[in-house]
């Protein structure tokens, strides 16, 4: 059990703290790829991939990146169809077009280059306070606070935030504690100690307090609150969603639709089809909308997949349906704006939302199989 006696010395805990966390940085600091050199452009780019993304899932996506996205540049003068193709899968597609967007200012205000002050960082497109002290403390070790969602579990554990996580209160409390506890010149280090503790030491669920280097002033830990720090948030409401696709096939090739530039995941390729109103099947509700802007009846329909995936405020459940055959013309397209009939080899060069690019893989194999 933690014993309940607090230090009377806050400069001799902030000492412990400070040196703790660096001494455990030294010994167990992940190994990440943009940590090499910590050239701007790359702890740019990587910081802009981790928003709402693990760095598991994010690695093989940043090497891809890099290989074909070596510098600014090359974004701001890149096609983006071809830079979301790249970011296809990561979602929050809002992302990458901010990438674009701030490369393009980049090319044009700074050489080409990442500026290297952080009211200049923090004006570019998709760059928020967070971010750009991070891109100032990695990548040039600039003295500014860059609290993630671990380092804000963390500081709340540590100096026992009680403010919902999420709310304001929260994060003001936490972007201040983090700004005071910052070890003058030792930002980068610091800021990355934090992050890789809350990734594998103080973790949400069961966390090592045992081998957590701050145990020893951790308010939380002393009173027994590891548990209900950071305070929960109330949970939203999270809303379910049915829809409907149709894979049409003519000729070797597959009708698809641009979606809108506003709204979501906007300018990105997908399969047409829409939302299924409720008391109305799949089936019915794909007839309708196909007959609504296409003027077409569509005839026996195969079902080929059901798909359930997650955005952050609803779910989505997506029925896709085989509907092909030669007997449709390809000037099918002309009937509606942003439709169009692409080849095998368009389909793996345009960008889709990750449910629709699992439906085409699944099409692309049948029609490579003749049917």
């Amino acid at each position: 059990m933690p014993s309940e006696k607090k230090s009377a010395d806050p400069a001799n805990n902030l000492r412990k703290l400070r040196e703790g966390l660096l001494s455990w940085f030294d010994a167990n600091s992940r190994k990440l790829p943009w940590r090499v050199s910590y050239s701007p452009y790359q702890v740019w780019i990587s910081e802009i991939m981790l928003q709402q993304t693990q760095v598991k899932t994010m690695l093989p996506y940043f090497h891809r990146w890099m290989a074909r996205f070596p510098d600014v540049p090359s974004i701001a003068k890149a096609p983006e169809d071809e830079m979301l193709r790249f970011w296809e899968g990561l979602g929050y597609y809002a992302r990458a077009r901010n990438i674009r967007k701030a490369a393009q200012v980049m090319v044009t205000e700074y050489d080409g280059e990442v500026p290297d002050d952080f009211d200049s960082v923090r004006k570019l497109p998709g760059i928020g306070r967070y971010t750009a002290g991070a891109i100032m403390s990695f990548a040039f070790n600039a003295d500014y606070p860059a609290p993630d969602a671990n380092a804000g579990r963390i500081l709340a554990r540590v100096f026992d935030i009680a403010h919902p996580s999420g709310s304001k209160e929260f994060a003001e409390t936490v972007w201040r504690t983090a700004s005071n506890i910052l070890p003058p010149g030792r930002a980068r280090d610091f800021n990355q100690a934090l992050m890789d503790l809350g990734s594998l030491v103080c973790l949400s669920n069961e966390p090592s307090c045992a081998g957590c280097p701050l145990s020893c002033c951790c308010a939380a830990f002393r009173k027994g609150l590891i548990g209900d720090r950071p305070v929960k948030a109330r949970k939203k409401t999270t809303a379910h969603i049915v829809r409907a696709a149709a894979i049409m096939v003519s000729e070797g090739r597959v009708l698809i639709r641009k979606r809108p530039e506003t709204g979501l995941m906007p300018n990105l390729w997908e399969l047409p089809g829409g939302e299924v109103p409720e008391g109305k099947s799949p089936e019915q509700a794909l007839r309708h909308i196909w007959l609504d802007e296409l003027g077409i009846r569509l005839g026996p329909m195969e079902s080929v997949c059901v798909i359930k995936h997650s955005h952050t405020s609803f779910r989505v459940t997506l029925h896709a349906f085989w509907c092909g055959g030669d007997n449709l013309a390809p000037g099918l397209a002309d009937k509606a704006a942003q439709h169009r009939w692409a080849t095998m080899n368009e389909l793996e060069k345009l960008a889709f939302p990750s449910a629709h690019r699992r439906i085409i893989g699944a099409a692309l194999e049948r029609i490579r199989a003749g049917h």
